[in-house]
């Protein structure tokens, strides 16, 4: 082959793969529903722990983008919180999307309600790493995040009186479930 009909071979595969990849092109499913049980160690309010569910869309296989809704209750203090988040991902599929690890970043809107304390909803943003294991349908998956959230504290008793925001910056686990489709 010569060397101008390989430019003219060269370029139309190179538009194609680039074609490919802005298009949306991806191997496996483009949703997924996910349970999970979640931690978070809260600078002021403690270790907390609760729950929650995630939609994911996939349009391409090496991003993706979740909604997640979750419940964490701090005991120490009797606070629960209700995070209303979105994330962004980078996925690195190996092995036919069997193992996915992936790096991203979020943030969200944080409820806060408790009795004795009177924290305002804040707006907050997390770095986060995690793997997904398992089959094309069904997977496990495990995150590690850090959050970065201060509430403002308008009354409180005991420990967060003498203080005007609560430092809920701490690190976060999400371990769970993945339902593909």
């Amino acid at each position: 082959m010569e060397g101008s009909e390989m430019k003219k071979c060269v370029a139309p595969m190179l538009l194609a793969i680039v074609a490919m990849a802005l298009s949306g092109c991806t191997a496996g499913p483009v949703a997924a529903l996910g349970l999970f049980g979640s931690y978070l160690d809260a600078d002021d309010l403690g270790d907390g722990y609760g729950g929650g569910a995630k939609l994911e869309i996939k349009p391409t296989d090496v991003i993706s983008v979740d909604g997640r809704a979750s419940w964490i209750y701090f005991e120490d203090f009797e606070v629960q919180m209700i995070p209303l988040e979105a994330a962004l991902r980078l996925n690195i599929p190996l092995m036919g999307s069997r193992i996915v690890p992936y790096v991203g970043a979020g943030g969200g809107y944080y409820i806060f309600d408790a009795d004795d304390v009177d924290l305002d909803d804040s707006v907050g943003y997390f770095p986060l790493v995690g793997m997904e294991v398992g089959l094309r349908r069904v997977a496990l998956f495990a995150e590690a995040r850090w959050l970065f959230l201060e509430a403002d504290v308008d009354s409180a008793l005991d420990e967060l009186a003498n203080i005007d925001d609560a430092d809920v910056d701490g690190l976060g686990i999400n371990v769970g479930l993945l339902f593909r489709f």
